[in-house]
């Protein structure tokens, strides 16, 4: 959280947030009824959170986990310096 430039960076886990990436697509193999309906709360709980977020005047972006990996820390460095030097 960045609160001088009304700024939050959210770091997400591709599967709990239900992310497109290979990892967040996987389904599970017990208990999938439930697990694919806690995923869809929280999704529907993150846009219910950036919509907030956003009528307060807050900028927000989500970091995946699938960009934190070792060949794309550059690009997800760059992706978030360019998030925070944004003037809104």
């Amino acid at each position: 959280m960045f609160p001088s430039r009304r700024k939050i960076i959210f770091v997400h886990g591709c599967f709990w947030h239900g992310h497109d990436c290979k990892r967040g697509a996987r389904q599970p193999k017990t208990n999938a009824d439930y697990w694919i309906a806690k995923i869809a709360r929280n999704q529907a709980r993150d846009r219910h959170a950036l919509a907030a977020l956003d009528a307060m005047g807050w900028s927000s972006t989500i970091v995946w986990e699938c960009q934190t990996s070792m060949k794309t820390q550059a690009e997800l460095m760059d992706s978030l310096v360019r998030f925070l030097e944004k003037i809104q």
